[in-house]
């Protein structure tokens, strides 16, 4: 059987969608599995264990997008779609499908066949939601997010302890961000208890991390440590990290390190929380209002090792 798996999204989002991918590798161990995803995402992506290969869609054009999906369901001779992405796009690309072809859809848009009904934003984390959806498909047994695939070296050695810092956040998730200023405050207290600070990132980010360090000097700035495929192994060599609610985060979630998850308190959090073992949510309605003390005072609560 040929599957096509859909995933654009953010970071995030591809990270939280990691487990499924693996669980449907394991289900569907000997069939030919396609993932359609954006361009800027497969040269990564070609890394993941779960699929036999991948195609692009870049979604600047729906009408472009469409002439895409169908030329692979085609040519590829697809027999089922996974929708793992579940847009409002997506459901576009299934009503094509169903007219055009005999493909079965899996997905909680409409058009699909086998259709999993989402509850009240809130109610249900977006990764238990890819789960039960896949129980429609016939699946039981689901892996956890992974990305043990990206690590390379497990022996690395630490000369000194650090804090990860990811102080960033998208350009449409500015709102998510914790004040550079309360950054500030946070690395001066711990520097002072004698680690090391590194603001994480990408070039996108610079602007926050500067900010962050005119207050606080002694900050390392360590872009060049932030990308993708080194992050993980950063992550797990930390002595702790504190982040925002970003992409990142998800992937500092699975280094099995204490995550001190500063967010705002809302359904949207609830359902989209990092997965992760030691995710220390601190919530406020406002995140502005939540102070450097009470985050130290968790932090210190915590056992690190």
């Amino acid at each position: 059987m040929n599957i096509l798996v859909i995933k654009h999204g953010a970071l995030g989002d591809f990270v939280m969608a990691s487990g499924a991918m693996k669980s449907i590798r394991k289900h569907f161990a000997k069939d030919n599995i396609l993932l359609l995803t954006e361009e800027k995402n497969i040269n990564f992506f070609k890394l993941i264990p779960y699929f036999n290969s991948f195609k692009k869609d870049n979604r600047k054009s729906i009408f472009f997008s469409i002439f895409t999906i169908l030329n692979i369901v085609f040519f590829q001779k697809i027999d089922l779609v996974i929708d793992l992405q579940n847009s409002s796009r997506t459901q576009i690309y299934h009503f094509f499908i169903r007219k055009f072809t005999k493909v079965k859809i899996s997905s909680s848009r409409n058009h699909s066949h086998y259709r999993y009904i989402i509850p009240k934003q809130g109610d249900e984390h977006v990764i238990q939601g890819l789960n039960n959806q896949l129980t429609l498909l016939g699946l039981k047994n689901f892996e956890d997010p992974d990305l043990s695939w990206m690590i390379k070296n497990f022996n690395k050695k630490v000369k000194k302890k650090y804090i990860i810092l990811i102080p960033g956040a998208s350009k449409t998730g500015s709102y998510k961000k914790w004040p550079e200023d309360r950054y500030a405050k946070l690395s001066n207290h711990f520097i002072e208890n004698g680690f090391d600070i590194y603001l994480t990132g990408s070039n996108e980010d610079m602007k926050t991390m500067n900010l962050i360090k005119a207050s606080c000097p002694l900050a390392k700035i360590k872009i060049d440590e932030s990308r993708i495929e080194n992050f993980l192994e950063l992550c797990q060599n930390a002595s702790f990290i504190v982040a925002n609610d970003t992409g990142p985060t998800h992937i500092a979630a699975l280094s099995n390190r204490p995550l001190f998850w500063i967010a705002i308190d809302n359904s949207i959090s609830k359902a989209c929380q990092p997965f992760g073992k030691r995710v220390i949510p601190i919530l406020s309605k406002n995140i502005s209002e939540i102070d450097p003390k009470k985050v130290i005072e968790k932090i210190n609560s915590v056992k690190l090792s």
